[in-house]
Order: structure tokens, then C-alpha cells, then sequence
């Protein structure tokens, strides 16, 4: 017997069970980035994907105490709708959208963060399912997908009639041919996402099976959702994707945009894809305008010389913006993350007790009040978000300034000639905090932090750099075989990390085979047992338990500082189009926008 995952009805609630016992959704229904800020895309997100721009826009979540969780009739948690609905002209011959950064030639190989690269990549690409609004995979390329009843093998029915936007069709053998391909060329993101697939093969011209090692109940969020699928009549030519030299001959997907200008670091053209097999695109043409960073892209806004802004709008910006009309302001629940990291492999970060004083020192509600007005919500010691059903109540996250200090002393670390810093090993304890220049709500949270270090002893000078310096020093190479080149840095991940809670293990896993996104070379031998357990459970249940064990020992041995989870806030002129999807967890970054009311899940 098979479990069969309709875009409607019976199996939606089989979809949110699934969804939320693996922590994959966001109550009730979520998923959802990119990267992973630092994310990227992942969802770099570099999605993996740290969230790396981000301006995070990686920024994203819901303060639970502020009512934005409510139960339904089931008495299932689900997440509130967003504060404002976004409303306004419902077509538009051109969209001019605004964005920080830049996300090169955008094919499966090449885009950089998870927010938005991720996001901007799937405009011109499709997925076997594709999240709704709630944050629930739906069928999207595949019209069906059954799941045998051992978890090991989802048999998938394409949608007829899908073709790429060079003409050619789509079939299963392009499914096929992704999966194989991924898996062999591991230089893309997508090679991780697909880890712990054996096969895939297609059993007909519109059916594929694509069989597992061991159940995965995260597999449709964490899988299906979320790659690409690229043609094999293109990419069966690009035998070495790492040192290929791309064009736009590459950017043929399925997707309702086709990249047809691109301007480094300037901008980006898509045309719509009038053929589009789930409806012609609301938008003809979007034109998505770069800057250097957030101050420019909100003047840009205010002057009209862009209708939208990609990454998320600063808490105190949002009065002053949704003031001027047509500009309104659409706002809701995100997932991506601010984290204090540190090199955990090498004094003091490898003492689990500094670790824990630095986490206490830091007053995550002060910076929630301080630097985000109220719109996010504190971060977890045990580093999932409390409005998931995976979040483990045990878990206390706890601000003692005393009690740090008492740490630090009973450890060694003292202030022997009375300036104010602590000495290790004779050497004051004053490090550089890096920061990204375009981000200037990590910057004043860097701000607080070294604030909150200084009053137990630790110096934090904060250092602004340019993006890409800081992802050098951080993730060189988005390879963390690369090592670092950093003492302190703040740094975030995008929603689907966050989304996802069984992608823990990759964050602090020390076998770079599982723990890819493990940026604080962090080692601990009983969270790598737990962890390892987690990458092969299959049972619901069992994998909840783990997830919450993770926590429990996240929390104690602080791989790195959770700080918060933002909320997101969008602005965009109503005038020129209105109809944006907020995706719970994600934000409005995804084609659902572009896409007219009928034609999505």
C-alpha cells in the first residue's frame, strides 16, 4: 500500500503531520530563507546556503507571546496570517524589484546565497512539489506522489504537457537525470539535499521512482521541494560543472521566468514564460535592480525607481515606508536566523565553559527590543524556534550575567592587571567580531553584543566588512574543508535550515559528510552519536525525540550563540502590484508572488 500526496483534500493532513513531526513545517503547515543567510541557499542559504547576504533578509519570525500562533479546529497549531495582507493591482507589464548584492549567472551552479539566490533561481526552475503559503509541500511538477509504506520509495506521476522554456518536453527521464547528475557532480548544494538517495528511474515517459536508503519523513520538504529540475538535453554537455564556463544557455528550466539580461552587479532581467504549465505569470516582465546595500534599495523605493524590495525592510523603517503612499507594507513569521558564531576548535572557544558564559552574557530580548523594535523573537539556546512542534520546552535559555562571570572565574580565565578583560593562557581575551557592511541590522546587534562581552571580561572589537570578505573568513569557499579565518562573527542562516529542524545535525556534526554546515568546526562526540542517529531514523516519532535530545545538548555545549529569528516586513508599491504570497517561514520572494490567485497550490 502506498501513501499518495494530493495537492488537495484527505492528504493534507497526512502532509502536516509529516511536515510538522519532523519539524519540517512551521506549526501546522510550514517550511519556512536561503541557506541559508550566511544562508546561502541553504538557503547562502548559500541554502545551505548561509544566508550570507542576506540582509537576511534572512530575517524572520513570529513572537509567539504576541499571539501570532493561534490552534485550529483540530487543535493543531497553525500560524497566524500575516499582519498585512499584501493587496493592490493583481498584473503588471514590468516589475522593477529591488535587491542587495549579487547572485551571479543564477543556474544550479552557480547562485550564490540561499536569500534570495535560492529564491531567484527557482523563478526559472521547478520542483517535484512546491511549498504553499502555509509552508506544506504540495505536488507541483509531479501531479501525484505516492510513498511506499516502508518510506523507502516515492513513486512520482509528472504533470502532462510540461515543457522547458527552449520548447523541449519535460519528462521523467529529466527527473531522472537530475538526481543522477547531482549526485555525481557534488559541487552544487542540491548533491546534499539529495544525500541518502540511491536511485532514481523512470518507469515511464511522465513516471519516476526515486528510492531512499532509509525513510526520510523530511523528503518532500527537504527534497522535492526544493530542487531544481534541469534538462538533460542541456546539462548531459557540461561534464564538469566546477569549471565550467557558464551562459545563459544553461538557464533553461521549466520555470514561469526566463533569465534573458544579466549585468553583474547590476541587474538581472526575466521575461515571463507565457507557456508556463501552471498559468502565464500576473508579471510580463520583472527587472530586478542591485544595490549595495538596504539604505539604497529603500530610497530607490521612495523615489519609484524600483515597485518592490526583494530583502526585508528594517523595524524602524516600516512606519516611515508604509506612511508613504502607494507604498504598503506586507509582514508575517520568518525562520532565518542572527547567530554568534566562533571558532570552536581553538582556544578559549573550545572550552565548553566560555561557551556557555558568552551565551549567558547575551540578552537576547534587549537586542529583540533594541535593534528589531519587537518584531523577533528570542533565540533558543537549544537553536529551534519555539513556535515549532519539534521545540523542546526543557530546554531554558537564560540571561545571568553573574552567574557567567562566575564561569569564567572558576575556569581560569581572570583579570589579572584590573582593565576590564580577562586574560587566557596570559593573553587578553579580546577577539575581532566581523560583521557584513550591507547589514545594518547585524551590525547594531554586533553592536549589543560586544556590549553584553565586555561585562563579563571579553573584548569584541566589531569589524565591518564587505560581504564577501566576511563569507571568505567565515565559509572560504562555501566548503568547510577550507577551514576559517575568523575568532568572532556574527553570522545566519535562511529559513529552510531553520524550517527543517532535522537539518540540525549538519550544523554540528563534525564528519564534514554529515556536518557540511558546521562553520564552527564544533566537535562533541555525544551530539555526533545523536546526530547520526537522526540522518537514519525513520520512525516519526523517534526522530522527534531525537531532535529533542539535540536540543538539550545544544544548549549545553553551545556549538554556537542563537541570538533570534526575524520577522519578515516587504515593501512594495500597490499601485504597480499588489498580490504578493507571503510563504510562512519564507517570506514573499518566490514565483506563488508572480503567479495569478488559480495557478497556485
Amino acid at each position: 500500500m502506498m501513501k499518495t500526496l494530493n495537492r488537495t483534500g484527505s492528504n493534507t493532513a497526512w502532509l502536516r503531520l509529516l511536515a510538522m513531526s519532523l519539524a519540517l513545517a512551521l506549526l501546522a503547515a510550514a517550511c519556512g530563507g536561503g541557506d541559508d543567510e550566511g544562508d546561502d541557499d541553504e538557503g547562502v542559504d548559500t541554502e545551505e546556503t548561509a544566508d550570507a547576504a542576506d540582509g537576511d533578509a534572512a530575517t524572520e519570525s513570529s513572537d509567539p507571546s504576541e499571539g501570532d500562533t493561534e490552534s485550529d479546529s483540530d487543535g493543531d497549531a497553525v500560524l497566524a496570517e500575516p499582519d498585512e495582507p499584501a493587496s493592490g493591482s493583481d498584473a503588471a507589464t514590468t516589475l522593477r524589484a529591488g535587491m542587495i548584492g549579487d547572485e551571479a549567472s543564477l543556474n544550479p551552479y552557480t547562485y550564490i546565497t540561499g536569500f534570495p539566490g535560492w529564491n531567484l533561481l527557482m523563478m526559472q526552475y521547478d520542483s517535484l512539489m512546491q511549498i504553499d503559503g502555509d509552508g506544506i509541500p504540495q505536488p507541483w511538477l509531479a501531479e501525484t506522489v505516492d510513498v511506499s509504506d516502508d518510506g523507502l520509495t516515492y513513486s512520482l506521476t509528472l504533470a502532462e504537457g510540461v515543457t522547458f522554456n527552449d520548447g523541449e518536453t519535460l519528462d521523467a527521464s529529466d527527473v531522472a537525470f537530475t538526481v543522477d547528475y547531482f549526485l555525481n557532480n557534488s559541487q552544487s548544494r542540491f548533491s546534499r539535499a539529495l544525500a541518502g538517495v540511491t536511485g532514481a528511474e523512470a518507469t515511464g515517459d511522465l513516471t519516476v521512482d526515486i528510492t531512499l536508503e532509509a525513510a526520510n519523513p523530511s523528503f518532500p520538504l527537504s527534497t522535492l521541494s526544493d530542487v531544481p529540475i534541469i534538462p538533460e538535453h542541456v546539462w548531459s554537455e557540461v561534464t564538469d560543472p566546477e569549471n565550467h564556463q557558464f551562459d545563459s544557455v544553461t538557464n533553461v528550466g521549466s520555470g514561469p521566468y526566463v533569465l534573458t539580461d544579466y549585468a553583474p552587479d547590476q541587474s538581472y532581467t526575466m521575461e515571463a514564460n507565457p507557456d508556463y504549465f501552471r498559468g502565464a505569470p500576473a508579471v510580463d516582465e520583472l527587472v530586478l535592480v542591485q544595490f549595495a546595500d538596504d539604505t539604497g534599495a529603500q530610497a530607490a523605493i521612495r523615489s519609484g525607481e524600483v515597485d518592490v524590495i526583494f530583502d526585508g525592510v528594517s523595524p524602524e523603517q516600516v512606519p516611515l515606508l508604509d506612511a508613504q503612499d502607494p507604498i504598503d507594507i506586507v509582514q508575517g513569521p520568518e525562520f532565518s536566523t542572527d547567530l554568534l558564531y566562533y571558532d570552536a576548535s581553538k582556544a578559549p572557544f573550545d572550552d565548553v565553559a566560555v561557551r556557555q558564559a558568552m551565551s549567558l552574557a547575551m540578552d537576547r530580548q534587549d537586542i529583540v527590543d533594541t535593534v528589531f523594535l519587537g518584531a523577533a523573537t528570542p533565540g533558543s539556546a537549544g537553536w529551534i524556534h519555539p513556535d515549532q512542534v519539534s521545540f523542546n520546552p526543557d530546554v531554558e535559555t537564560t540571561t545571568d550575567v553573574e552567574q557567567a562571570n562566575g564561569l569564567l572565574e572558576d575556569a581560569g580565565y581572570t583579570d589579572s592587571d584590573g582593565d576590564g578583560i580577562r586574560e587566557a593562557d596570559g593573553e587578553p581575551m579580546s577577539y575581532e567580531l566581523i560583521t557584513p557592511s550591507d547589514n545594518t541590522l547585524r551590525l547594531r546587534t554586533a553592536e549589543l553584543v560586544s556590549e553584553m562581552l565586555a561585562e563579563i571580561g571579553i573584548g569584541a572589537e566589531v569589524t565591518s566588512v564587505e560581504s564577501t570578505t566576511w563569507e571568505e573568513a567565515v565559509w572560504p569557499g562555501f566548503d568547510i574543508a577550507n577551514g576559517r579565518n575568523y575568532d568572532l562573527a556574527m553570522w545566519g542562516w535562511s529559513a529552510p535550515i531553520q524550517a527543517d529542524a532535522s537539518r540540525v545535525a549538519s550544523l554540528v556534526h563534525s564528519d564534514p559528510s554529515i556536518g557540511a554546515l558546521n562553520l564552527t568546526a564544533f566537535s562533541n562526540p555525544e551530539m555526533d552519536e545523536v546526530a547520526q542517529a537522526l540522518t537514519v531514523e525513520g520512525d516519526p516519532d523517534t526522530r522527534l525525540e531525537l531532535i529533542g535530545e539535540l536540543q538539550t545538548l545544544f544548549a549545553e555545549q553551545l556549538p554556537f550563540v542563537t541570538l533570534l529569528y526575524r520577522d519578515g516586513a516587504y515593501a512594495y508599491n500597490s499601485e504597480v502590484y499588489g498580490e504578493w504570497e507571503f510563504i510562512a517561514g519564507q517570506g514573499i520572494v518566490s514565483k506563488l508572488s508572480l503567479l495569478p490567485a488559480e495557478a497556485r497550490p
